[in-house]
């Protein structure tokens, strides 16, 4: 069987055994909706969670952008700089070890409930991990490929772009991987504490009506989201997979 078999097999196997709970009585509707409550919350409230999907996702696309290009930004520029990597890096690891929950309530002191509050929490939570993986892979990049490109006349840029990233990218790609699922959870818990919309708003009101249907509903729309970007970001490693063992392949042929 291939993995995707298993985990088809495995995700059949949990529905069943849910819907089997819910059938039987086995759990406490409250704690364990039967699935058909899911499906009753979206055709009663569809528009409402369309319309808090449409806002999330604008978030978290801002998010990832800011997120995306300060990480890896940083990661690159500080990375080739040895001394101030060691520098900063002690720096960046001591800020993401401290949970930034706590300073939410500044944000929203600072920006107010608006997007702009949910789009910074977003990029807090992404920035640190893309950015301490995009310095730690330039750092592990050989410097003799750099000294080689630029014996051969290649510019500063051209060695940053062609040699380093290229060299560094599958760090980077896992940096990106772990960043942007925690600027999923960033907004979406941003959204549940305090907001006007998005799915985490949904999710903290019907919470506190004990509709859990709804709940269940938000987060299943939340865990859509992550494992497309997932998703989309095992399809990006296997294609530079592919390319690095075209590279390799060469090589050895040459």
């Amino acid at each position: 069987m291939t993995p995707r078999t298993v985990r088809l097999a495995i995700l059949a196997a949990l529905l069943a055994l849910w819907i089997a709970a819910a059938a039987f009585g086995w759990a406490n509707p409250i704690i364990l909706p039967a699935p058909g409550a899911l499906a009753s919350a979206l055709v009663k409230d569809f528009p409402s969670f369309y319309d808090g999907l449409l806002v999330t996702l604008a978030e978290i696309g801002a998010s990832m952008l800011i997120a995306w290009t300060a990480g890896i930004g940083l990661g690159l520029i500080v990375g080739r700089a040895g001394a101030l990597a060691r520098l900063v890096e002690p720096l960046l690891s001591s800020a993401f070890s401290v949970p930034f929950i706590i300073l939410y309530p500044l944000l929203l002191a600072w920006v107010g409930i608006g997007w702009q509050s949910k789009v910074l929490f977003g990029v807090l939570s992404g920035f640190f991990p893309i950015a301490l993986n995009t310095m730690a892979s330039v750092r592990r990049v050989d410097e003799r490929f750099a000294v080689m490109a630029r014996a051969m006349g290649a510019s500063d840029l051209q060695i940053l772009l062609g040699v380093v990233v290229r060299l560094a990218l599958p760090g980077i790609i896992s940096g990106l991987r772990v960043g942007t699922a925690l600027i999923v959870i960033g907004v979406v818990v941003a959204e549940m504490l305090a907001s006007i919309g998005g799915l985490g708003h949904p999710i903290s009101y019907h919470t506190n009506l004990f509709d859990t249907g709804h709940v269940y509903l938000g987060i299943a729309l939340a865990l859509v989201v992550v494992v497309a970007l997932n998703q989309a970001f095992t399809v990006l490693e296997k294609r530079l997979s592919g390319w690095r063992v075209a590279e390799l392949e060469a090589r050895q042929m040459s």
